[in-house]
């Protein structure tokens, strides 16, 4: 089987689907190709059937943690009441996002307030009182000289970012966007003069099926250089982690009282390897199971491990197991945010995150390699600037007027690897302060 397409879009995840819904709208015949839901009968999955999208909740806020990531954030959360309206898929929950500050950084502090005020949304500054009152059951971190509390109340909260995902992309294919369900194993430009790409893949019955488009756009997320959608030889300046996380069943009894919680993130700028307190937490949040759980998880401590193959990834997403100083410190951080919780159980929950060294997103064509784009890197922040990533990778390959306000060049792709350094010669993007969820 061969498809035609002017545009392929290999990567059905937030950024993917978020760019062929706009590409379609754009007026581009558009063909997606990624994998559906990993499957549940036990059959071994393969890399890139994982992604970011395959979860229950991600943070929504606007307070970004530099202008880049404040303006993402805050035009894709403009827009989500909108993009549920239209779609008929309700994904966002507003339960207001806190982030407890180290006041070493209060000059970024000031900074995001600074950037968040000029963009009309509105942040409120709470001390330790104030915090107890609106938050009884939430306890502050023990970060050296305390913490600066920063509120979003209204707009702010999580997102289900499976939920997200089938609201785009039913909304691509309203627009005239095409879906197949499968995985690209190879991606190659035919040499002859005007020549198109040519993408191999794998549909999810195992049927092999050729596509040709004029143009590609590459949004796998963590994995893109562990999985075949990039051409050979090429390679992007990202890098993926093991994510470990933990899920605290919470009693019926505790619902109602722990409902009330925010999602949290604790920023800590001391440099003290495992001993960092940067984490994020997520309030009671249902998942398939029927059970509610609250959700913690690391900032980037030396205790998140670089997964360099796709076989590490699928080993981790399939079985991992967290080690007993990930268990352990995550189980403490947890048990000093929220004391009151007396969980039913405890189980893990094996996610992968991507770190740029630019700390932001690519988002652009790929040199030497005409009509491919991609749009990758969320870097721990995507889900919820998902929509404007999407929307200034389908402007770019559109050809449309750059209309963001800081310069493109800030999301140009990197396609050479950094120096690989270890230990106590880490690189500055994996070192305190890690910036906000």
């Amino acid at each position: 089987m061969v498809l035609h397409a002017e545009v392929a879009v290999v990567g059905a995840g937030m950024f993917g689907s978020a760019a062929a819904k706009y590409l379609a709208r754009g007026g581009a015949d558009i063909l997606v190709i990624g994998p559906g839901q990993p499957p549940r009968d036990g059959t071994p999955p393969s890399p890139a059937a994982f992604g970011a999208h395959h979860d229950e909740a991600r943070i929504v806020r606007r307070l970004g943690w530099d202008q880049v990531w404040g303006t993402l954030d805050t035009r894709s959360a403009d827009r989500m009441r909108a993009l549920e309206c239209a779609s008929g898929i309700g994904f966002l929950t507003e339960c207001g996002a806190l982030a407890l500050m180290g006041k070493g950084v209060r000059h970024r502090t000031a900074e995001m307030l600074r950037l968040s005020a000029a963009a009309g949304v509105t942040v409120e500054e709470l001390s330790g009182s104030a915090l107890g009152l609106d938050f009884p059951d939430l306890a502050l971190p023990p970060v050296a000289g305390g913490v600066d509390g920063l509120l979003e109340r209204r707009g702010a909260g999580y997102l289900n970012p499976r939920l997200l995902v089938a609201a785009q992309l039913r909304l691509a294919a309203a627009a005239g966007a095409r879906l197949l369900a499968g995985e690209v194993t190879a991606v190659r430009k035919d040499p002859s003069p005007g020549g198109r790409w040519l993408l191999r893949a794998t549909t999810a019955d195992g049927v092999a099926v050729q596509a040709r488009a004029e143009q590609v756009v590459v949004a796998t997320g963590a994995l893109a250089n562990q999985s075949g959608a990039l051409p050979a030889g090429q390679r992007l300046d990202l890098y993926a982690f093991t994510e470990p996380n933990l899920l605290f069943e919470v009693p019926a009894g505790q619902l109602e009282r722990l409902g009330a919680l925010p999602t949290v993130v604790v920023v800590d700028p001391e440099d003290r390897g495992n001993d960092n307190l940067s984490v994020y937490l997520l309030p009671p949040v249902r998942h398939p199971d029927g059970k509610w759980y609250v959700r913690i998880g690391p900032g980037m401590q030396p205790l998140v491990r670089e997964l360099r193959t796709g076989e590490e990834a699928l080993a981790w997403c399939t079985g991992g197991t967290l080690t007993t100083k990930q268990s352990r410190f995550l189980t403490t951080m947890l048990r000093t945010l929220v004391p009151a919780l007396e969980p039913v159980s405890v189980r893990p929950a094996c996610c992968v995150v991507d770190k740029t060294p630019t700390r932001h997103p690519y988002i652009g064509p790929l040199r030497d390699h005409d009509g491919l784009f991609v749009a990758v890197g969320g870097n721990g922040h995507g889900a919820r600037g998902s929509d404007e990533i999407g929307r200034l990778a389908a402007n770019l390959v559109l050809g449309g007027e750059w209309d963001f306000p800081l310069p493109r060049e800030v999301f140009a792709p990197v396609d050479a690897p950094s120096p690989r350094t270890s230990g106590a010669d880490r690189p500055a993007f994996l070192t305190p302060p890690f910036g906000l969820c």
